[in-house]
């Protein structure tokens, strides 16, 4: 069994991830960590009650499987740090939840050669994230871009009918992730915490997504915040905790990134990611020989070659947080790498970061190598943040 630490256990961990686990074979959840004692008993009185559901489920199917799980969550341990748990525990994998400020922690674990897979985005910043791609690097450890649209079967299958060839060779990706915004949770608009607004909660989703589509060989190349709203703040306030409060983070992000490949071949991808409601084109993939396009929200999916002859492709139902975490687990007891690893995790990092440094420029295209420039400029990840945010249009989308 892999041992996993839990390692914040705030909403996302509470709503996605712990009710994955007694699904997740090969993972035993062993320990909860998280600096705050309320939510550690909420998330103890949660695990019974789900692992107990589970269990009453398997009892005549797989007994075996029903005592493990009822084992586990009786026994399970909670930390106020990570450290503690480290110290007490062992561990072979964490499950980190926490807000992005919070994720360079893991450095320490990789240290000790414990597996970690972070929820996205990688870091806080770039010279965070890039302190964790340095210590996998260096210590040879195990590290997932916690990027579940990756694994859902609708952008899974999409996937294989571009890879079959449905389409013909793909010239442009367009996916766009969008709702109105997390009001209910503060830390989500306080940039010293999260690292920036929409863009690093929701364009992260459309960047990763749309180049696992065009190939994750594919190199990006170049990246420019794009009209008519670029990297934007669409509203003045917002009722954030309780009362109106303005906001010095983007609620809007409009993107276009070239992927390049070995050949000298590109795809353009278009990525939105909105706390504004949707501005984009939901899903599509242009090739040569034909359009795929669809409504992932609703498991359509549809193949238009190019005499306009349109056919549905039938998209399995799977839960993609759990097929996240059995990826992990299963790259971990064979020692394999994830298909998204700490390279997929900070190239996106820095797409993201070339996004806002295009827009501080007046929206012009930069690269990789002139953001990681401008970027090791800065003694820390929170004063290169505070100039990207500066960048930010603010009453103005145009």
């Amino acid at each position: 069994m892999v041992k996993i630490a839990a390692v914040g256990t705030g909403s996302i961990f509470q709503r996605m991830h712990l009710p994955s686990y007694p699904s997740v074979e090969g993972a035993e959840l062993v320990a909860l960590v998280d600096v705050s004692d309320q939510s550690l008993k909420a998330t103890k009185k949660l695990m019974l009650q789900l692992y107990e559901d589970r269990a009453k489920e398997l009892e005549t199917v797989d007994p075996d499987r029903a005592e493990l799980l009822r084992a586990a969550a009786s026994s399970i341990k909670t930390y106020s740090s990570l450290e503690a748990a480290l110290g007490a525990e062992q561990i072979d994998l964490l499950d980190v939840c926490t807000p992005p400020k919070y994720h360079e922690q893991v450095v320490d674990a990789i240290k000790r050669g414990v597996g970690v897979m972070v929820e996205k985005p990688m870091a806080y910043s770039y010279i965070e994230a890039k302190r964790i791609w340095d210590a996998v690097k260096e210590n040879h450890g195990f590290y997932q871009h916690n990027e579940q649209e990756i694994f859902d079967p609708f952008y899974y299958t999409s996937r294989k009918v571009v890879q079959g060839g449905g389409v013909g060779e793909p010239l442009l990706v367009s996916v766009s992730f969008a709702h109105y915004g997390p009001e209910n949770r503060k830390w989500f608009w306080d940039w010293t915490v999260s690292g920036g607004g929409a863009l690093v909660d929701m364009a992260t989703h459309s960047i990763t997504v749309g180049w696992f589509l065009a190939g994750f060989e594919k190199r990006i190349a170049q990246v420019r915040a794009v009209a008519p709203h670029g990297i934007s703040q669409r509203m003045s306030d917002r009722l954030i905790d309780g009362r109106f409060r303005s906001f010095e983070v983007e609620d809007d992000a409009h993107l276009e990134l070239r992927l390049e490949g070995e050949k000298g071949d590109w795809v353009t991808l278009l990525a939105e990611g909105s706390w504004s409601g949707r501005d984009s084109i939901p899903f599509m993939v242009q090739g040569t020989a034909g359009v795929i396009k669809g409504e992932p929200e609703n498991r359509k999916l549809e193949v238009v070659d190019a005499f306009g002859y349109e056919r549905e492709v039938a998209v399995p139902k799977w839960n993609s947080f759990e097929m996240e975490l059995s990826n992990a687990v299963s790259c971990v007891k064979d020692g394999t790498r994830s298909v998204s690893d700490e390279d997929i995790g900070l190239q996106t990092t820095v797409a993201m970061g070339a996004a806002y440094l295009s827009e501080l420029k007046g929206r012009v295209a930069v690269t990789p190598e002139e953001f990681r420039d401008f970027a090791e400029t800065f003694d820390s990840g929170e004063e290169l943040v505070k100039a990207l945010i500066k960048g930010v249009k603010r009453g103005d989308n145009s």
